[in-house]
């Protein structure tokens, strides 16, 4: 009874532990601030999951906080790498906004960026269509 006894607390204090560790890790996630200034240098690739260009390839290097060098490396079109300056919303700790006006597409682009679920949304807007896209992406050094 007594070994019983000794087996249910050391149980309960080994549960405890580990749940205290988890909340730990996931509040210390939850508090982290991603911005544009944190992405500078960085390449963030992702595929459409969905939308007109589903399956379609981008590579998109953050080169200062207010540009970008993106380029279609799969789908229907592939590109060269176009510079492209933007505006920025910080929506929240992990979530970016950019926007910006293409002229060779006559279209304007909404990005969203969620940090947290590592998913992108997108809203291309032409004179005739709107476009909705999203899928994963993975942020690289």
């Amino acid at each position: 009874m007594k070994r019983l006894l000794i087996a249910i607390v050391l149980t309960m204090v080994c549960v405890t532990t580990s749940y205290a560790e988890e909340d730990t890790a996931i509040t210390a996630q939850e508090n982290n601030t991603v911005t544009m200034g944190d992405l500078v240098g960085k390449t963030i690739l992702y595929t459409w999951r969905t939308g007109p260009f589903k399956g379609a390839s981008h590579i998109l290097l953050i080169v200062d906080p207010n540009t970008m060098r993106l380029s279609i490396e799969s789908g229907m079109k592939m590109t060269d790498p176009k510079t492209i300056r933007f505006d920025v919303v910080q929506v929240s700790d992990q979530v970016v906004y950019i926007t910006w006006r293409s002229e060779e597409y006559a279209q304007t682009v909404v990005m969203t960026f969620n940090f947290k679920t590592n998913m992108i949304y997108e809203v291309a807007v032409t004179e005739k269509a709107n476009y909705l896209s999203q899928g994963p992406f993975i942020l690289k050094n």
